[in-house]
């Protein structure tokens, strides 16, 4: 794929720049610049290290491939509700660009849903639904011994109306530090 699509896709997703959800004070990622990303930075960024996201880009990752992989920018207030009036106002949540064909989108959820009935998210299954997730385990800095874990999940697979994100911070117990878990 090399350096510049992966950049491009990262842009398009919405990684490298706050996503401009309703909430004061959001932060953003951090991404190494594209110009010094090499071959060794290229394979680590690809499979999860040498960056940072915020959950709420995360949730808006895989909401984007939930949604047929056209861009989706969740929201933390559905609706308001005037106390006086008692009027509704809708908030509606925003929908961008295509970032990905919806053929991608439908695999990309087909293996989400290996991860939960056959990989390490089995235990995300819930009996009636179809949920598809992924896991991970990420170190919380350098030499630390501490761990961030996370499972995000989407759900019905075959039409998603939600995506959850679970995240534990320094896991300790029987469970480890692994996502699935």
């Amino acid at each position: 794929m090399g350096v510049e699509k992966y950049y491009d896709y990262l842009e398009k997703f919405g990684l490298l720049a706050k996503t401009g959800i309703d909430l004061p004070g959001e932060a953003g990622s951090i991404f190494l610049k594209e110009d010094k990303v090499g071959p060794v930075e290229l394979a680590t960024i690809s499979f999860g290290q040498r960056f940072e996201v915020t959950p709420i880009q995360m949730v808006m990752v895989v909401s984007t491939i939930a949604n047929n992989g056209r861009k989706f920018t969740p929201r933390l207030v559905k609706a308001t509700i005037d106390s006086q009036t008692g009027e509704r106002t809708d908030i509606e949540p925003i929908q961008g660009e295509q970032v990905i064909s919806e053929e991608t989108s439908k695999k990309v959820l087909s293996m989400m849903e290996s991860v939960v009935s056959e990989g390490t998210g089995k235990n995300a299954r819930v009996k009636g639904y179809s949920v598809g997730g992924k896991t991970g385990t990420s170190e919380d800095g350098v030499n630390t011994n501490k761990y961030v874990t996370s499972f995000v999940g989407v759900a019905d697979i075959n039409d998603p109306e939600v995506v959850i994100l679970i995240l534990l911070y320094n896991p300790t117990g029987e469970g480890g530090h692994q996502g699935g878990e």
